[in-house]
């Protein structure tokens, strides 16, 4: 998985700062996971970053990275250093969180779906880079250019319709970077529904109403628009917002005709969700005669049961469905792919989930599906 990359000795001046990097990196953020293995490895100019999503090793370009880091021995600039910084922020950003939601009936398990999570990832490092490279101690630094600039406008130009004052940009920002990254419309979808709809829509509803929300961000261009510029990338923002304006107005006449009658949508990932929660419960052992007793502690509508990956605490959870969110049950081997497979095709092995990259050029390791996390 690193063709062609060298290991950097644990001790080393360039491996400790990287380390120091990283550990600081995930204190800007609330995150749900550590993925790093541990291991770094320099590589060459074709790739800026990586993640290796089986070993969790992580690689980056001695030109365009380790070489611009405090103390390396070589001659940079302030506006290398900003890239090479914004690199090790995109990078933790998909190391610090899981990818995948398999039994959550509202993930989108696509391939366009690895430009959502790269749209998320630059827009996170260019959020926070500035304040990154002063509390690491290189001082001020300019703000670099994304690197993958169709998919940062795309979002960030989803963050803005989302975004409000009950939750407001920062927020939505922290819910995106706890992941997973299969969930990140259904976050965004939260956003809107709990900033434009939250007086209308009753609690009980809000994972379908966030079905309907999704719909209209699954714009056809997200498979697509991986290195373009941001001006097509704004444009995807433009037209997904024009859809998310119509489907929030049917969403309002919906409950003020039928108040008590849930939004009729169902998730992008629904059936998936059906068939794990289906072998959960032929799982179980038969019940006991004897063993009757309620354990549910009172007013627990979920049966003392922790809400599931994506859900609310607050927000029931319909039909017994409890999503693991970690793809070890039922539906592991859907595969994340345009159109989810069919349950008859599930062959009992977790997807392999590669991602993106971000830097100069299309070339290099880990563009496979198979493959790691990059910053090209």
């Amino acid at each position: 998985m690193n063709d062609g990359a060298a290991a950097v000795p644990r001790g080393t001046a360039v491996y400790r700062e990287f380390e120091r990097l990283y550990r600081l990196a995930r204190t800007l953020r609330p995150w749900s996971t550590d993925r790093w293995n541990g291991d770094l490895f320099a590589g060459g100019t074709g790739n800026w970053g990586s993640v290796d999503r089986l070993s969790g090793a992580l690689t980056l370009s001695h030109e365009h990275v380790l070489r611009h880091l405090r103390d390396s021995g070589f001659s940079t600039t302030a506006r290398q250093q900003a890239q090479a910084l914004a690199t090790i922020l995109h990078e933790t950003t998909h190391a610090s969180m899981e990818l995948d939601a398999p039994d959550h009936p509202n993930a989108v398990r696509r391939k366009s779906t690895w430009n959502v999570m790269e749209g998320v990832a630059e827009l996170r490092a260019i959020t926070d880079v500035r304040a990154f490279a002063v509390r690491a101690g290189y001082g001020p630094l300019p703000t670099p250019q994304p690197q993958y600039p169709a998919p940062y406008a795309a979002i960030d130009g989803l963050m803005e319709e989302a975004s409000g004052p009950r939750r407001d940009r920062e927020a939505l920002l922290n819910t995106l970077s706890l992941g997973p990254g299969a969930l990140h419309l259904d976050q965004l979808a939260d956003g809107v529904l709990q900033n434009r709809l939250a007086e209308v829509v009753p609690v009980g509803d809000h994972q379908a109403v966030r079905a309907a929300l999704i719909e209209p961000m699954l714009h056809p261009a997200w498979s697509q628009i991986g290195k373009m510029p941001s001006g097509i990338g704004e444009n995807v923002a433009r037209d997904i917002q024009i859809k998310l304006n119509t489907v929030v107005d049917e969403i309002r006449q919906h409950y003020r005709a039928q108040p008590a009658q849930v939004f009729p949508a169902e998730g992008p990932n629904a059936e998936a969700a059906r068939v794990a929660e289906g072998n959960r419960l032929a799982a179980l052992p038969a019940p006991d005669a004897r063993d009757r007793v309620d354990r549910s502690a009172p007013g627990d509508r979920h049966g003392g049961a922790a809400p599931g990956v994506g859900e609310r605490a607050d927000e029931p959870v319909k039909g017994g469905w409890t999503p693991s969110g970690r793809g070890e049950a039922g539906v592991a081997a859907m595969r994340f792919l345009d159109g989810v497979a069919p349950a008859a095709g599930a062959t009992g092995r977790r997807p392999s989930l590669g991602q993106g990259a971000r830097g100069a050029g299309q070339g290099g390791r880990d563009r496979r599906p198979e493959s790691g996390v990059e910053r090209e």
